[in-house]
């Protein structure tokens, strides 16, 4: 495909692209509340997530140095010393039990972000990019408001005002828009 064909082929899909989205129908007052608590949702879970992730990564690298450590012992103990062999495997014991703990911990995690993602693809699909009615918006409780809010203030939601009897969505002041 020459430039050119490739650039018109590229406009082509970002127009049909483009269209697909502005037919979706704009959110009623269950749908966005549903989607306020989808974002929510993600505003409190996907930090703590992340800090589970980091907090396992730590334990499992001083996991992985108690190891190390206790081979180090292992092999500079001599060898006619019982009482040091036990000691290293009692430990050693100790050690695979941690290391197990954090296992189980870690597959408890992978459960929870395969969750969150879940809800953040159901937002981008039922919620993301579309509009809803400004009166909708002052129906939510203000928690629900405020995580809209935060949206609209990165560009990621659409209010349009909509007022019964007003045919043009648009046709409402731009100041009555969260993105305005």
């Amino acid at each position: 495909m020459i430039p050119a064909q490739r650039l018109a082929a590229t406009l082509l899909v970002s127009a049909f692209a483009t269209v697909a989205m502005a037919a979706k129908p704009p959110l009623n007052t269950a749908e966005l509340s549903a989607c306020a608590d989808r974002v929510q949702h993600l505003r409190t879970q996907s930090p703590l997530l992340l800090q589970r992730h980091a907090d396992h990564d730590a334990r499992r690298d001083a996991i992985l140095a108690r190891r190390r450590a206790l081979d180090n012992q292992s092999m500079t103990r001599r060898k006619d010393d019982l009482e040091a062999g036990l000691e290293i495997r009692r430990q050693r014991n100790a050690l695979n039990a941690d290391a197990l703990a954090l296992n189980r911990e870690i597959q408890a995690l992978r459960t929870a972000i395969a969750r969150n993602s879940e809800v953040r693809d159901a937002y981008d699909a039922e919620c993301a990019r579309r509009p809803y009615s400004r009166n909708d918006f002052n129906r939510l409780p203000q928690p629900q408001q405020d995580a809209m809010s935060m949206l609209a203030m990165h560009g990621q939601v659409d209010c349009t005002c909509r007022h019964p009897g007003q045919p043009d969505p648009l046709a409402c002041e731009r100041s009555h828009s969260l993105m305005g």
